[in-house]
Parts: structure tokens; sequence; C-alpha cells
């Protein structure tokens, strides 16, 4: 396999000129194998607390058995994924960042 062959977008970001990865990396000397790169779904702020919650056993059927309902587990995962957004962290659910059109 070729390396990938990688240019700087903006400080600390490279980006390979044939298949697209994305490296972020504090020197400019990033090496990585050219090919197909699989994209990774973007999260939300909410997402990843529910999954470290989920990491460390706190998940929604156990504060339902505990609590008898999970209390708003969606909505609050929601509000935090649109909190993130509006600081830079996650997608929104059409997959352009906050802003964008």
């Amino acid at each position: 396999m070729k390396p990938c062959v990688f240019e700087s977008s903006e400080p600390g970001v490279f980006c390979c000129t044939a298949c697209g990865r994305v490296v972020h990396s504090r020197t400019p000397n990033v090496y990585a194998a050219c090919g197909p790169v699989r994209q990774t779904p973007s999260v939300g702020l909410g997402d990843m607390v529910k999954a470290g919650l989920s990491a460390v056993g706190i998940t929604q059927e156990r504060v339902a058995a505990v609590l008898g309902s999970c209390g708003g587990c969606e909505q609050r995962q929601e509000a935090l994924n649109e909190f993130g957004r509006s600081i830079g962290i996650g997608r929104a659910p059409d997959g352009t960042q906050e802003g964008q059109a």
C-alpha cells in the first residue's frame, strides 16, 4: 500500500489528497497507508454522555428499573446534542456542521 500524501488545510489538520483521510496532529510528520477511509458516524454531546454512562453500567434500562421510568432520557440526550452542536461538538441531523448551509 502506498502512503497518504497529506496537505495541511489548517494548523494541526492534515488531509490526504488521494483518499481524503483527515488526521489531527501537532507535527507535520504524519504517515498513514492510503486507501478507503471508513467513515464513522458523527455523534453529538448527548450521544457521548449516553455512551460513557453505558460503559460504566448506567443504562436507560437500569435507570427505569430503579426509578420506574427513564424520566426523559431521550429528551436530555437530544438537548445535549443540540447544545453540543451550538459549541461545535457533533453535527446537525442532516450531516452539516451547525451554521452551514
